[in-house]
């Protein structure tokens, strides 16, 4: 498959490496004025503008600009290239009927919410598109995207700003109760090196044991919580007047409605 790939920063560079890597596209163009050059070695076709891109039809399109160039930059796009493509957008907030009005309702559209775990093919990824996409184009992108880490069809548009709001933004949320553990390591007499190695390997092995079949996040945490241990104690205090959920269930809350407000400013 030969895919074209709009914009190619961080997350758009590791989905095509990746996609390389797997042998699920041959080919890799990639339209981006920011760059200005690719190592050597790369196999990927870089272009400043779109209307440098030679005549050729796409099986891929992946458009990974920002947010308020996605329609523009669809709509500049030659229909010749796009005419037997999928067009996928992670460009956050950008509604669907909008990104297929600018292709003139050309070609099937499927939006993704990817998280930036996908550099290091660890992430993973909502989907959506409306219901009448052909089944053999769902699993080709569903394949896709599983090079990167998991991917979940998400029924309704909708969705994916709770989409966004977990997984999307979510990394943050554990990058910051990691600083915030790594901290409280420090202050009871830790280095900083070994608070920091201590607090990254913890989330590693505990996020190992989520991700086994069959896991429950409820089990695993009684495994750890002996009675009357120091865990129990820790997990008394988090779970205090349920303060450490209420806190969750507003944070993911506030992600969710700011994600609902851009995709109407969208």
């Amino acid at each position: 498959m030969n895919a074209l790939f709009l914009g190619y920063g961080r997350m758009g560079s590791a989905i095509g490496q990746a996609w390389l890597k797997a042998g699920l596209v041959s080919q890799v163009s990639a339209v981006d004025p920011y760059l200005q050059d690719l190592p050597t070695a790369s196999p990927v076709m870089l272009y400043s503008q779109v209307e440098a891109l030679p005549a050729l039809a796409f099986d891929i399109i992946v458009v990974a600009v920002k947010p308020n160039y996605a329609c523009e930059v669809l709509a500049a796009l030659p229909r010749a290239a796009c005419e037997h493509a999928v067009v996928i957008s992670v460009a956050a907030g950008v509604p669907h009927e909008k990104l297929s009005q600018a292709l003139d309702h050309s070609c099937p559209v499927v939006r993704a919410m990817p998280n930036t775990p996908v550099l290091v093919n660890a992430g993973c990824t909502g989907l959506f598109a409306p219901a009448g996409l052909d089944e053999a184009l769902r699993s080709r992108v569903t394949r896709l995207f599983e090079t990167v880490g998991s991917a979940s069809w998400v029924e309704h548009e909708g969705l994916l700003d709770a989409v966004t709001a977990l997984s999307g933004s979510g990394p943050a949320y554990y990058h910051l109760f990691s600083e915030a553990l790594a901290a409280a390591g420090v202050a009871l007499g830790l280095s900083p090196d070994l608070a920091k190695t201590l607090a990254a390997q913890t989330a590693l092995g505990a996020a190992t044991l989520q991700t086994q079949p069959g896991a429950d996040f409820a089990t695993l945490r009684s495994a750890v919580t002996s009675p009357n241990g120091t865990t129990a104690a820790a997990i008394s205090t988090f779970e205090h007047d349920d303060g450490l959920r209420r806190l969750v269930g507003a944070a993911v809350q506030a992600a969710h409605s700011r994600s609902q407000a851009l995709s109407r400013e969208s």
